[in-house]
């Protein structure tokens, strides 16, 4: 099946959003190089917001190349940070191009998981390393300098991007769930410690979105989502919720599988799904 991204639809500020509110500020986004990647979707609609930006991502010519396109289009700041996530010396990079901004929206949205789907066990386990690395140090060390900064400040907003299989279970993607469990504890908590303060955290949890190519041929299709209007709900609900789940089918999904079902069973279904989803029943 191809899929055609839509990226490019034409952007118009959202009406009634606390991200409204840092007009001419600034945003940073982590994992924003690809095209067709949930950062670059947040990033166009900061941008549409009137936001300046701080793109921060391994690949560095993919990254220019998005940073050209936000300037073109939208008239605005960025900063580049090409770097690795596992390096524990990239946060100091990034403060650095940082350095004399107000940082007022941080999306922690960065990630790393294999391509193959092997079992915990059979995943090196430098891989298994370089993913908490990247997945929980990553987002540890961006909310520890950046929230301390905007609660100095009195103000800001924290976008925990995390998924539905940090709720549920993932066989096959088991470490990748773990990572995503620790984010969306990380960010529940941070919210509750930040009330008060000034600053909004919201954990977004995550379904299938159409951000892979054809992986995702094999779900059902019903269950996928368009990163633009993912984008668009979770920013109408900072500073209203501490959690969002910012499609329907998948908040129905995970409905059935936290509250409907005992977790043995969540996990054997989530398990037999994953199995088909990526061609493990044989």
């Amino acid at each position: 099946m191809v899929r055609t991204p839509a990226h490019r639809r034409r952007l118009t500020p959202l009406r009634r959003s606390r991200i409204s509110a840092y007009r001419g500020g600034w945003a940073l986004v982590t994992g924003a190089a690809r095209d067709v990647g949930l950062g670059y979707a947040f990033s166009r609609q900061l941008a549409a917001e009137g936001l300046n930006l701080i793109l921060v991502d391994l690949l560095a010519d993919e990254l220019s190349a998005r940073a050209a396109e936000l300037r073109g289009e939208f008239g605005i700041d960025v900063v580049v940070v090409a770097c690795d996530m596992a390096d524990p010396t990239a946060i100091d990079r990034i403060e650095r191009a940082a350095a004399g901004i107000d940082v007022d929206v941080l999306v922690c949205n960065h990630m790393f998981t294999p391509p193959e789907t092997p079992r915990i066990l059979d995943m090196p386990l430098d891989t298994h390393r370089r993913m908490i690395d990247i997945n929980s140090r990553g987002y540890t060390d961006l909310v520890h300098v950046f929230g301390n900064q905007m609660r100095g400040r009195g103000s800001g907003s924290i976008i925990m991007v995390a998924s539905g299989v940090g709720l549920t279970s993932s066989p096959f993607t088991g470490a990748y769930g773990a990572n995503k469990a620790f984010q969306i504890g990380l960010g529940e908590a941070l919210w509750y410690e930040l009330r008060g303060t000034g600053v909004d955290v919201l954990v977004m949890v995550g379904g299938l979105m159409n951000t892979q190519g054809d992986m995702f041929d094999r779900y059902p299709q019903w269950l996928i989502s368009e990163p633009r209007d993912v984008v668009r709900r979770v920013f109408a609900a900072v500073g209203r919720k501490h959690m969002v789940v910012p499609s329907l089918p998948n908040r129905l999904f995970l409905l059935v599988q936290t509250r409907l079902m005992s977790r043995r069973r969540a996990v054997l279904s989530i398990g037999d799904f994953m199995a088909k989803g990526l061609g493990k029943e044989d």
